[in-house]
């Protein structure tokens, strides 16, 4: 199992025409969009593929201005605790709400 933590940046114009393609790619979760063309992914590998083949897709795009890896976790999958029949995404929390908690 692959995880990996990716920092886009965009024109904010493009964004309309990024998100999809981005949300398309198969184990892809945007975390962060404030809107400003910075986003935040979260790419776990999927029975489609790995991680790093998404993230290859990805940093092609015609709309990116970068791409930057700044986390990479590659281990043993996990079983999952007994009775948790929870998503996937589960154990993520939505930063917005960190972002609230912000003066």
């Amino acid at each position: 199992m692959s995880v990996l933590g990716v920092v886009l940046r965009a024109l904010p114009p493009s964004l309309p025409a990024l998100l999809p393609k981005l949300l398309a790619e198969p184990g892809v979760d945007i975390t962060h969009n404030p809107g400003d063309g910075r986003l935040v992914l979260v790419i776990e590998d999927t029975v489609q593929g790995s991680a790093a083949a998404t993230l290859g897709r990805i940093a092609v795009l015609p709309e990116l201005l970068s791409s930057t890896l700044v986390y990479e976790y590659s281990g043993p999958d996990a079983p999952a605790p007994e009775g948790h029949h929870g998503g996937h995404l589960d154990w993520r929390r939505d930063l917005t709400e960190l972002d609230a908690t912000r003066p």
